[in-house]
């Protein structure tokens, strides 16, 4: 009996520091930078709701941020706190502490513009230690009513419940004001030796050559966006159903335009309300959507999960139109 007891006490004592331990490591996992875990707060909409205000817009001969900036005069502003990217590698970011959104329809298109704060303008990512500033905007895929019963990750979302990304980069507007629409290492480096355009050959000499550079570039061979030139567009269009998922869609139906000025970047990106590819987000008219937003500053280093955030969704309510 003694003995029986002394063998509970010994290894009672020992289960109960493992089971003390496991709960410790429990709760730095879930509190700890860098790991997986979420918080009630994240499943809980912000108060804050988008107005996306209905305006009857004159498509103006050339989609820029000034012939926009009068349709949006009278749109009302969220602003959406963000904070660093804590819960998957790379993490990191933290240098964006919020960003203003603005968006309005004129029922056939939908335009969002944000604007926030960042002292240098990073619009080229061609050397190794170039980095671009960004913005992208995130919608549930699909109609969906999220509520804090309703779990839907604010972090691009989960196998169950996809997300459809709209991603600006500086880069990719910085390429359309250039010839051939694709800003190349000439660029960063002009004294450099190239072999296509200082060689002493003729071109027809080399026609094989150049005209495989689709084939040789396997970037270009692979109908990769980032490597594509004349991409015509400033904003990626993807999808993700959770971290390390982002995918480019074959359909690409969002366009943008923005403006850096006195330390300000305004973007608008703009969409079709509704489009026929299953996996895009589709905005109804007198209809709710949600959105969250992450942005990028190419000045500290910021890209992929490096980034600031905003950690939950945000309704958005769209005007009827005048004629429903």
């Amino acid at each position: 009996m003694m003995k029986g007891y002394r063998m509970l006490k010994r290894y009672g004592l020992t289960l109960l520091s493992c089971a003390l331990l496991s709960a410790t490591v429990y709760a730095a996992e879930e509190t700890a930078p860098g790991v997986k875990g979420m918080s009630e707060e994240e499943f809980t909409p912000a108060k804050d709701i988008l107005t996306v205000k209905y305006v009857p817009v004159e498509k103006p001969y050339h989609m820029d941020v000034e012939s926009l900036r009068g349709s949006f005069k009278d749109a009302s502003e969220v602003k959406i706190g963000l904070q660093i990217q804590d819960k998957a590698f790379p993490n990191g970011g933290g240098s964006i502490s919020s960003a203003e959104v603005k968006a309005i329809h004129d029922g056939m298109m939908i335009y969002f513009q944000i604007t926030w704060s960042d002292p240098t303008k990073n619009a080229r990512a061609i050397a190794a230690q170039e980095f671009r500033d960004a913005v992208a905007l995130m919608f549930p895929l699909g109609a969906v009513e999220i509520t804090p019963a309703e779990h839907f990750s604010p972090r691009m979302g989960d196998r169950e419940k996809p997300t459809n990304l709209w991603h600006w980069k500086s880069d990719w507007d910085a390429d359309l004001l250039v010839k051939g629409e694709l800003e190349d290492v000439e660029a960063q480096y002009p004294n450099m030796h190239d072999d296509f355009n200082t060689n002493p050959y003729s071109v027809y000499y080399h026609r094989d050559l150049i005209t495989s550079v689709a084939v040789l570039s396997g970037g270009r061979a692979a109908h990769n966006l980032l490597s594509q030139p004349g991409r015509g567009r400033s904003v990626e269009d993807l999808n993700a159903e959770g971290f390390g998922t982002l995918t480019t869609q074959d359909h690409q139906d969002v366009n943008g335009c923005s403006k850096y000025e006195d330390g300000v970047w305004t973007v608008i990106m703009y969409r079709p309300l509704i489009t026929e590819d299953p996996h895009d987000v589709q905005f109804v008219p007198g209809g709710k959507a949600f959105f969250n937003m992450a942005v990028w500053n190419g000045a500290e280093k910021d890209r992929n999960g490096q980034k600031n955030i905003s950690t939950q969704w945000h309704p958005a309510i769209l005007e009827k139109v005048a004629w429903q």
